[in-house]
């Protein structure tokens, strides 16, 4: 967690950002926010501070005992005697909340979810997850060699205001995209990974085996003309070939 406040002689006066930042992205997040630091404010990472737990599912806020709110809205409340900043925010593409509190408190909050009949699960887990519904993973899906643009993400970009890179990503939605980055759904039996070439200049940035649909699929960066719906992909899988199809975001849509 990386905060920062303004400060007036010496005083603090009002907190004016608070960001929760993925864990892998610390140290660089920190460092260019704190080479950006305004007069008059103070960047600081007081991410050992404290502790946050992702509860998701379509059950999670009954049995949390929370009421419904607007999805990327948070509050302060508190769940069987630990305050916590609960955050309408996931990457699971379900229903959830996300818990923080102080550090201290993070073993007692962990019990007192699992005590109310909450099933504990690891990261592969949630990787599925995300990937059915086509969330981008830094690292893998999105990192600083690729744009905004070219990676779906276009909706976030206010291009008729400044901001750092504004003017490549312009030119990158004036030019249009060199590449795509698509979702995809294997038509052979194989499980795309990471990495793995796709033909004609693509690449997989992530790949798993869907539980829910019982087939591999991933993400990946294809030349523009082989990004539209419905067209066939080749994958090397481990040296050998395999089919793929672009297919529309999400992946998988639970039935309503």
């Amino acid at each position: 967690m990386i905060t920062s406040a303004i400060r007036s002689n010496g005083a603090e006066l009002h907190t004016c950002a608070c960001l929760v930042v993925n864990s892998s992205n610390r140290e660089a997040v920190f460092t260019w926010l704190r080479d950006r630091e305004p007069h008059g404010c103070e960047v600081r990472d007081a991410s050992d501070e404290y502790g946050l737990v992702a509860v998701q599912g379509p059950r999670s806020l009954e049995r949390l005992d929370l009421p419904g709110a607007p999805a990327f809205t948070h509050s302060m409340g508190e769940l069987d005697g630990i305050e916590v900043m609960i955050a309408r925010t996931g990457y699971t593409g379900e229903l959830g909340v996300e818990l923080c509190c102080a550090e201290d408190d993070v073993g007692a909050l962990w019990d007192a979810i699992l005590e109310r009949g909450v099933t504990p699960c690891g990261l592969g887990a949630r990787d599925t997850l995300r990937l059915e519904v086509c969330y981008p993973l830094h690292g893998n899906d999105i990192s600083p060699d690729t744009d905004a643009i070219s990676a779906g993400l276009g909706w976030a970009c206010a291009l008729d205001t400044e901001f750092t890179g504004v003017d490549v990503l312009r030119r990158v939605k004036e030019e249009g995209p060199s590449r795509k980055l698509v979702p995809f759904v294997m038509e052979e039996r194989a499980v795309p990974r990471r990495g793995m070439p796709i033909e004609g200049g693509g690449e997989v940035t992530s790949g798993t085996h869907s539980p829910m649909l019982d087939v591999g699929i991933g993400l990946g960066y294809v030349p523009a003309a082989a990004s539209t719906p419905d067209t066939e992909l080749v994958v090397d899988v481990r040296g050998k070939p395999r089919r793929a199809r672009v297919v529309k975001k999400p992946i998988y849509r639970k039935e309503s």
